[in-house]
Order: C-alpha cells, then sequence, then structure tokens
C-alpha cells in the first residue's frame, strides 16, 4: 500500500493528530520488510502531490494561461543547474496598491512549502478580495536545485544549490559524494565497531544510536558515516560531494563569512541575487511571507542574538553577580563573562553572547523590536487559538529558528517589513504521562507579573526550577530577590529559561526528536521512514552495518496529508494580510480666518492592525514614508508645506495636520495622501471668494 493512496479519512485524522501532535491510537499498518522505502517519498511516475522543479514552472504557466488577466510570470534567474526560477505576480496590471512577497523552499529542503505556494497562488487568484486590494508576488521554489535531490536516486538531503564547491581544500570539486552501497536507493549511515568509537545503542531500541556518556562511565561503541566509501583516498568519507550554496543563507543579514554552504557573498547566487534586486525594484512589498522551516506563528523570533552595548565594559547588577558569586565591583568583556558562566550552565547547555545578552537585559542591534515582538506575540496567539477552534490541540516540536544569512532575517532587519513565516508541518511530540509537578511551564511565566510569581511562593518556584533543569546556582530564594528588587521580570526569566536545553530525564532514552520520527514512521509510514541496519562488507572499513533514517522523513509529511494541512493552515494567510497599515484621509475641516485665509485641518488614519512603519522599519528609516500634498490653483500656502512626510503611525490610531492658506478666488484643494505600502487616498476641498 503506497502511502499516496491512503484513504481520505485517514489523512484527515493524520491531519489533526499528526500536523501537531502524535496519534495516541492509531493502528500500524502492517510492515512489509521488502518494500522500497524510497516510495514513500520518490515515485516513477512523478508523485501524486509533490511536484518536481520542471512540474513546478508548468503548474505556474498553466495558472498563467487559465487567469492571464490576473497572473504574470517573471524569470527571476536561471540556477547553477540550469533549472528557471519563476515568480508568480498577482493582481490587477497598472493599480497601485499594496503588495505581499512570498517566498517558500529557500532551502530547497521543504516540498510541503513549495505546495503552499501554489496552492495560495491558485487560492488567490479565486478570491477578489485578495486579489483586488493587493498585488501578490510568490517564488514557489527559492532553491530549485536542491529541491530536484528530492525527486531523484538515491535520495539525499543537502540545501546546497547546484554550483561546484570544494568542500576539503584539495583544488578539487565534488570528487567524494556519498554511495548507494547497500543498492535500495536512499543514502542512510554506516555504524562501525571501533575501540575509539563515541555512539552505543539507544537502551530499549537498539534502531537509533545516541552519544556515549563518559562522565557516566560508558563507553562508546560505533563511529558513524554517511553511507558511501572514500572516493579520493584522503582518508575522509563523503566530505566532498555535489552540491554548492545554500540559498537560504546567502542573505545579508548576520552572513557567515567562509560558512560551508553561505556562499562567496551575499547575494553571490543568482537565486538570491535575483530576489534581492527583485524587493528593491518594488517598493510596494508592504509583507513577507517565507514558506520554509521556521514559524514565525507557533513560535515568534528570538532575540538576544548580539548584543548592542559595549560588550568590551559590561557591569553586572549586584544581585545577578552575589548569587552567581561574582566580584560587581569591576566591568567585564563579553568574552570573560561567558568564562565564567559556562561552567554553571547544565550539560549540553553553551554560554553565548545572545544568553547573556538576554538574561542581563543587554539589548541588541540585531534583536527584534520590542515593539514589534508586542505584535508577533499577539499574533502568535491568536493563530494558537485559530488551531485550537480547528480542533488542534496536542502538540508538535518547536519549529526551527531562522538561521545567520536567512531571507526572512534580512526581510525584516534590512527591509523593516513585517515577516511572517510557516513551515506547514512538524514531527509529533509523543504524548507522555502526566506527573505531578510544580505546575508551572515557560509559557505561563512569560505572562506572569511579578506579583504573580512572588505569590508561588519558594516551594513551588524551587519545584519548577528543578523541573526545568536550571543551574544549581540559581535557587527559588535568588530569583524571588531579585524580583522583589526589580532586577528580573517573569518575562526575562522564561526568555532564558527557553534557551536551556531541555532537561535529560533519561539520557539512555537518545535524541526525542529521533524518537518521534521512529514512532511516527512506524506507525504511519509502514516503518518505511527507516531502513534496518543490516551487515555490509565495506572496501576500506571492513564489516559495517548500514541504516538509518530515510531523508525528508523528519520534515515531510506523506502526500495524503498535505490537502488537509493546506485546508487548515492557508486560511491564516487571509487574517495576517488583513493586519497591513492602511492609510486614510479620515477627516477635513476648512475654518475661514477672513481676509481670505482659511485654516485647513485633516486627520489621518491608519485603519490597520500593524504599525506603519514597524519599529524596525523606523529605526532603519525604511520603507519610505507616506506623503501628504496640498494642491490647487492659485493657493498660498502660509503655514505647513505643500508634501508633508507621514511619520509613524500606530494600528488603529490617527494624527492630525494643519495648513493656513490663502485663496483670493473661489476654487478647490486637493489633498493627496500617497503611499506605496499602505494605500492612497485624496480629498477635494472647496475653499475661496
Amino acid at each position: 500500500m503506497r502511502i499516496s493512496t491512503l484513504p481520505a479519512i485517514r489523512g484527515l485524522v493524520l491531519l489533526f493528530a499528526a500536523a501537531f501532535m502524535v496519534p495516541a491510537t492509531a493502528p500500524a499498518a502492517e510492515r512489509d520488510t521488502d518494500k522500497d522505502p524510497v516510495a514513500v517519498l520518490v515515485s516513477s511516475p512523478p508523485i501524486e502531490k509533490y511536484s518536481d522543479p520542471a512540474a513546478v514552472n508548468r503548474r505556474i504557466e498553466q495558472l498563467r494561461q487559465t487567469n492571464s488577466s490576473l497572473v504574470r510570470v517573471q524569470k527571476m534567474a536561471v540556477t547553477p543547474g540550469g533549472r528557471e526560477v519563476l515568480m508568480i505576480e498577482i493582481g490587477n496590471k497598472g493599480t497601485s496598491v499594496p503588495a505581499v512577497l512570498v517566498g517558500a523552499n529557500m532551502s530547497g529542503l521543504n516540498p510541503v512549502a513549495t505546495e503552499a505556494a501554489l496552492e495560495l497562488a491558485s487560492r488567490i487568484v479565486k478570491d477578489a478580495e485578495l486579489n483586488s486590494g493587493l498585488t501578490w508576488y510568490i517564488l514557489p521554489v527559492g532553491n530549485p536545485d536542491a529541491y530536484a535531490r528530492y525527486f531523484t536516486r538515491p535520495l539525499w538531503s543537502d540545501p546546497g544549490n547546484a554550483r561546484p564547491f570544494n568542500d576539503d581544500t584539495d583544488d578539487q570539486t565534488d570528487e567524494d559524494s556519498y554511495n548507494d552501497l547497500d543498492g535500495n536507493g536512499i543514502i542512510t549511515q554506516m555504524r562501525v565497531k571501533a575501540h575509539d568509537g563515541t555512539w552505543i545503542a539507544v537502551d530499549g531500541e537498539p534502531r537509533l544510536m545516541r552519544k556515549a556518556d563518559a562522565s557516566k562511565g560508558e563507553k562508546g561503541i560505533y563511529k558513524l558515516y554517511t553511507e558511501g566509501i572514500d572516493d579520493d583516498g584522503d582518508g575522509q568519507y563523503n566530505e566532498d560531494g555535489p552540491g554548492g550554496t545554500n540559498v537560504n543563507v546567502n542573505f545579508p543579514h548576520l552572513f557567515k563569512n567562509f560558512g560551508r554552504r553561505s556562499g562567496l557573498y551575499p547575494g553571490s547566487e543568482p537565486e538570491s541575487a535575483a530576489l534581492l534586486k527583485f524587493a528593491f525594484a518594488h517598493p510596494e512589498i508592504a509583507m513577507v511571507l517565507s514558506f520554509g522551516q521556521t514559524n514565525y506563528l507557533l513560535s515568534p523570533p528570538q532575540g538576544g542574538r548580539k548584543g548592542s552595548v559595549d560588550t568590551e565594559n559590561i557591569r553586572i547588577p549586584r544581585e545577578i553577580g552575589t548569587s552567581l558569586g561574582i566580584d560587581v565591583s569591576r566591568s567585564y568583556t563579553m568574552a570573560e563573562i561567558i568564562e565564567i558562566v559556562q561552567p554553571m550552565m547544565p550539560p549540553g547547555m553553551q554560554a553565548d553572547e545572545s544568553l547573556i545578552s538576554s538574561f542581563l537585559g543587554l539589548g541588541a542591534v540585531v534583536n527584534p523590536l520590542p515593539e514589534d515582538m508586542a505584535f508577533y506575540n499577539e499574533i502568535s496567539s491568536d493563530y494558537k487559538e485559530y488551531l485550537k477552534k480547528k480542533g488542534v490541540t496536542a502538540e508538535r516540536f518547536d519549529p526551527a529558528q531562522p538561521e545567520d544569512g536567512a531571507f526572512e532575517m534580512w526581510a525584516y532587519y534590512h527591509l523593516g517589513l513585517p515577516v511572517f513565516t510557516m513551515d506547514f508541518w512538524g514531527l509529533p511530540k509523543p504524548k507522555e504521562e502526566k506527573k505531578e509537578g510544580s505546575g508551572i511551564t515557560t509559557e505561563s511565566l512569560g505572562k506572569m507579573t511579578s506579583e504573580e510569581f512572588l505569590a508561588l511562593g519558594e516551594e513551588k518556584i524551587a519545584a519548577f526550577l528543578k523541573e526545568s533543569g536550571a543551574p544549581s546556582q540559581f535557587t527559588a530564594q535568588s530569583l524571588i530577590k531579585m524580583v522583589q528588587g526589580g532586577q528580573m521580570k517573569p518575562a526575562q526569566m522564561a526568555e532564558m529559561m527557553k534557551k536551556m536545553p531541555p532537561k535529560k530525564t533519561d539520557d539512555k532514552k537518545g535524541d526525542p526528536k529521533e524518537t518521534a520520527q521512529l514512532a511516527f514512521s512506524d506507525t504511519w509510514l509502514d516503518g518505511l521512514g527507516f531502513t534496518a541496519w543490516k551487515g555490509y562488507s565495506h572496501p576500506t572499513l571492513g564489516e559495517v552495518e548500514i541504516g538509518g533514517f530515510t531523508p525528508f522523513t523528519d520534515n515531510t509529511p506523506p502526500e495524503s496529508m498535505v490537502d488537509s494541512l493546506l485546508n487548515l493552515q492557508l486560511p491564516y494567510v487571509s487574517e495576517l494580510v488583513k493586519r497591513l497599515p492602511k492609510l486614510t484621509i479620515a477627516e477635513v475641516k476648512t475654518t475661514e480666518k477672513g481676509g481670505g485665509v482659511y485654516q485647513v485641518e485633516a486627520w489621518v488614519t491608519n485603519g490597520g492592525y500593524l504599525s506603519f512603519p514597524i519599529a524596525m522599519g523606523k529605526r532603519n528609516k525604511v520603507p519610505a514614508p507616506a506623503i501628504m500634498t496640498l494642491e490647487g490653483d492659485g493657493l498660498e500656502i502660509l503655514s505647513g508645506k505643500k508634501r508633508t512626510p507621514v511619520g509613524e503611525l500606530g494600528g488603529m490610531k490617527s494624527v492630525r495636520y494643519v495648513w493656513l492658506v490663502r485663496s483670493q478666488k473661489k476654487g478647490s484643494l486637493t489633498l493627496r495622501l500617497e503611499s506605496k505600502q499602505a494605500g492612497n487616498a485624496s480629498e477635494k476641498i472647496n475653499i475661496g471668494g
């Protein structure tokens, strides 16, 4: 039985059980050990739901042909692999209205993101409310070269485009790739027994591997490799495979120089360069949506990435320093603080600039600004309530946060635009038996006032710290004192807790995400998401075992789930664009002052939820401000300006503008409000005599 042919009702159950949670009682299908694991994701002829890059472009052209009055298509670039990158434009040609830019599957690793973009485009052309008042620019595949690997054999997941790249600095490119040694059409892993191995099998689940913990007397048994051989004979395996730059980390914000997949410089790739140029050439873009690996609706962007303060001269508040045993009489560099704090961190948690900045409340140049975080958090709460009303109540693993150099990061920090991201599916969390505890969660802590936190009492706070795996230095007493003294708020404490790795209740259980992935494979993929370990005689490593997870099964739902997932989540896009700022002239009033002099008053209102511009846009002086223009024959402006920039205007707020004008003859004035991102308006005013 193919996953793509599962009954529709099972797909509906999957929607609610697997889009955000693990199914509790769903029966497992009978395992067929002879079935090709690739068949879940790759088939010939092409699979029913997911379209390869060529098929994507054919669907785009079909959309254009059947909706020629609304849809236009622009060839943005040609990839290093020779594939066209197409942009869909939807809207009435020649109209001056705000636009929404949608960038999908920028890494090439998210097939469902491409399907979401294509489906969104199909819905927009049918919805007059969406296509008449907005222009849409939709890029269904930002990295076609990487995406093409989903449809090829052997199946392997890699975000690099087809530009040759010398990964191992040996003056050759792409000469030591992975190899499908067992001939099953997929690339998995090899495990090799070795005296200097660092991996052992998970207790009770020998299919999974975990790092041996030497501090607990455990000795590693295995070394792990990607399936393949040492093609170039340098003693390393699969270190220089095909694929060059990950388009999704090739954008300017926090670009990583000399990163393995980041590219030579920001915008070095034709795919990213074309998108950068396009965005700058279209100042009407008022909102950006990114469909891919992150989800700001479920997990708002996090702050504390890089401090904006003088990191060479940091003073530590007395209360915090005392609780940590740090001398507060002197200043410290960021590096010194990291060195002091690291030994206090729980195992697996790294004390870095981000954590220190967040904990000390240092602020940062590249943090989401507090005013913007307010709307991100509010919209996230609204979205979760929306899902709850749709019947989705259980949990999935938290979406990833964006990588440095990512498209969505650049759009927010450089363009100063509201950016929302969606990933559409994530591994469901296995349900755990409820245990008696503090009853406090990180989420509830973040919403508490200081008074509510103190009312919990020392015993309950101590229980929460223990459950969270907080370092022993953070005692209930010390936190209570800091909150009482105003040095820390519960929201700050919650942000710090979010950065801590989950407490390991049992290290021997292995990685919880891999456990969930295996459970999902066994329950819903007929076991085809994992290849059982099987012996193989390797030409250089000797006897090895080949096995492991099928690529893409950690982030890509079966085709049977796609329609349900998109039907659930895409309607919320309409709710997002309804929040765009919308400037109007709410009222105009003229008062005669005598001698042909008139006072003109106008109220400009932002009828949208979002501020114009948002805080990051105001800080960076982008996008261009709205302009109020006062025009008329024979008009003399005595006070005020003919062209007046409209400054920041918060959502659902108004601002008053006043002019004194002189007109000796009867006539009219025109008051015109112009904004590429927030709409246009005009009013005619009769005066004079």
